[in-house]
């Protein structure tokens, strides 16, 4: 049984077991309907009356929300309802807005057909299933490793030396970590022992749904405010002589232009933090308008724009963290100019 089926036959368990609901026949599955592929037909018998729905089935849904979404939901003549195995609370607010019916294998769900049909629960948190809670590809470690190698496919050509001392990993490590990539189908070997992907984007997108949870908490060292102004020149005179990078919505507008940054995310070595905090005479506090992160690898450093920025990815993965329009819109900038090419 592939995913797609274990997130369907999840989702209609849940739907089944909802009041008003009384049964879901599942009507046809991977149609065509207007040249636009769907994923299944149900009809939910209800109290009030019955509703069919046309299904579109995802994974974990993540920002930028696919536009086809929005597509489907139009073009139909039936309503359409999305079956997903996770989703957000901020997402799921978003969808509420746009009146999209949703549901997810947690047991979160929205379905509003005028008087016929109304379900709203939120809340249930994403259980991670056996084999996302047993893998190390995407524990911190490996996320780290993920990073260079979504970023910089020639990484690939290392030798698992190189990999550990890129990563901050042991030989061990790289050494599992690459079993476990090859085992799941995630990379292939080629010639002379190296290795290549097998879908980018399917990794990439599984990397995005763990960098909230696994990546991004293991690389912030602390939060602080800045007593000067928090302009890129005076950190990075202040910084001239070290290895730092800006990240977030600092590098965002760096790179873009498009957003000005309220506050200043700075990835540095771990083993330069006190020093860094007495260069820029930082203060711990809540309130912050700094952010200190891990520069765990120098091949994070992009030093083609005026000043050093963190990889693209990373970039994008914060604004989309951050969560707010103007951040999402800066995102889809960076992920059209700098990330949709490493994915193909």
């Amino acid at each position: 049984m592939n995913n797609e089926e274990n997130i369907l036959n999840g989702c209609l368990e849940i739907l089944r077991s909802l009041p008003p609901v009384q049964e879901v026949i599942v009507r046809k599955t991977e149609k065509k309907i207007n040249d636009l592929r769907i994923d299944a037909v149900i009809e939910v018998i209800a109290e009030k009356s019955n509703v069919k729905f046309v299904v579109e089935i995802k994974s974990i849904l993540k920002r930028p929300i696919p536009d086809q979404l929005y597509i489907l939901k139009e073009s139909l003549e039936d309503h359409f309802i999305l079956f997903a195995e996770y989703i957000n609370p901020s997402i799921a607010k978003d969808l509420k807005k746009k009146k999209l019916n949703f549901i997810d294998c947690q047991g979160n769900a929205f379905i509003a057909i005028n008087q016929q049909l109304y379900i709203d629960i939120q809340g249930n948190k994403y259980q991670a299933s056996a084999e996302m809670e047993t893998t190390t590809i995407f524990q911190p470690k490996g996320m780290q490793l993920l990073t260079l190698l979504l970023s910089k496919e020639d990484i690939l050509t290392y030798s698992f030396r190189e990999l550990a001392k890129i990563s901050s990993n042991s030989l061990g490590k790289i050494a599992t970590l690459i079993k476990e990539l090859k085992s799941k189908g995630y990379i292939l070997d080629s010639a002379e022992k190296k290795f290549s992907f097998s879908d980018k984007k399917v990794i990439f997108d599984r990397w995005l749904e763990n960098y909230s949870e696994r990546l991004r908490p293991n690389l912030l060292l602390g939060t602080y405010r800045i007593s000067t102004k928090t302009d890129y020149p005076a950190i990075a005179k202040a910084l001239e002589s070290k290895k730092y990078a800006f990240g977030g919505s600092a590098a965002a507008e760096i790179v873009t232009k498009y957003m000005k940054a309220d506050r200043i995310d700075l990835f540095i070595p771990a083993s330069a933090t006190m020093n860094v905090i007495d260069k820029l005479k930082l203060a711990p506090a809540k309130d912050y308008n700094v952010r200190l992160f891990n520069l765990f690898s120098e091949e994070l450093i992009d030093l083609s724009p005026r000043f050093p920025v963190v990889l693209p990815i990373l970039i994008y993965a914060e604004l989309l963290y951050q969560n707010n329009d103007r951040a999402r819109e800066t995102a889809e900038m960076i992920y059209e100019d700098q990330i949709k090419k490493l994915l193909q």
